[in-house]
């Protein structure tokens, strides 16, 4: 069994917890600042070189689990302009959107991400311009190096809703932490946006929407996060990327309550379906 986290922070999850634990197979983790995604890029190579097997020796494959065999690489990596510092002045904005395109160029990236729109505070608001500004510029470098967007919306549905042309034209959006409602999530889809909708640890805090979004969107566009390590539970201080496992049971239980027995699916296939999800948007 594979569990796919679709959004996570390696670097900063490690300095938190104290460790460098992994995610439970495979994995996306996002960086916002050149020096962060450059010290990223360094930890992830060396996760992911652990799992190839030996030049010459033909029997090493065997050694492996049968997650290391299949995950291939384990960790992908994405960058983005965070909305909630897009940039600091013009010139800031030209050298990471430069930075950005020659990642995508020398395919050094997964996906575009996090991007997105934050009007949560007054704080935020202030910076509209900047911020639309920013996930304009990175949507167009997704379309047109046909890579998925990762994209972060906080009170800003109206907004997403008026950039569908744009995310039409993204190979896959994945919305990281999904805040919409079930009704938001389907207007995006009948929009002709190849939306996918991830949810994390807040489905086993009550979060009444992401739990109705679990229970009511079809499986094939669902998909699951840790955030890690900012996404916790009250009283925790951290998340872990192997969390993911949690949040994964949190949702299989909100998918299964109220079926018979007989008509639900069992954990390993649900997993499965998510895995295939996973890899139709990030091409694991």
């Amino acid at each position: 069994m594979i569990f796919c986290d679709a959004h996570f922070h390696l670097i900063p999850s490690e300095e938190a917890l104290g460790t460098r634990s992994l995610p439970r197979g495979l994995g996306v983790t996002a960086a916002h600042s050149p020096e962060e995604f450059l010290a990223q890029e360094a930890r992830v190579k060396e996760l992911n070189a652990s799992l190839i097997p030996a030049p010459g020796n033909d029997n090493s494959s065997a050694r492996l689990s049968p997650c290391a065999q299949t995950c291939s690489p384990r960790v992908l990596q994405s960058f983005g302009l965070h909305p909630q510092a897009p940039f600091s002045d013009e010139r800031d904005f030209a050298l990471r959107l430069e930075f950005l395109e020659s990642l995508l160029q020398e395919r050094r990236i997964a996906a575009v991400g996090e991007c997105g729109l934050d009007f949560f505070t007054q704080e935020f608001s202030a910076n509209r311009a900047a911020q639309e500004k920013a996930f304009a510029a990175q949507l167009d470098l997704a379309a047109r190096h046909k890579v998925p967007a990762i994209v972060h919306a906080r009170k800003a549905m109206q907004e997403i809703f008026e950039s569908a042309a744009a995310l039409k034209k993204v190979p896959a959006v994945v919305f990281h932490s999904f805040a919409g409602t079930l009704a938001d999530a389907r207007s995006l889809l009948s929009k002709g946006v190849n939306a996918y909708f991830s949810f994390g640890k807040p489905l086993m805090n009550g979060a009444k929407k992401a739990i109705l979004c679990v229970r009511a969107l079809p499986l094939d566009r669902l998909l699951f996060e840790t955030d890690a390590p900012y996404q916790t539970l009250k009283g925790e201080k951290a998340t872990s990327p192997a969390e993911i496992a949690d949040v994964y049971q949190a949702a299989f239980e909100i998918r299964a309550a109220g079926r018979p027995f007989e008509a639900r699916p069992s954990f390993i296939d649900f997993s499965a379906e998510i895995e295939k999800n996973f890899r139709a948007v990030f091409g694991a």
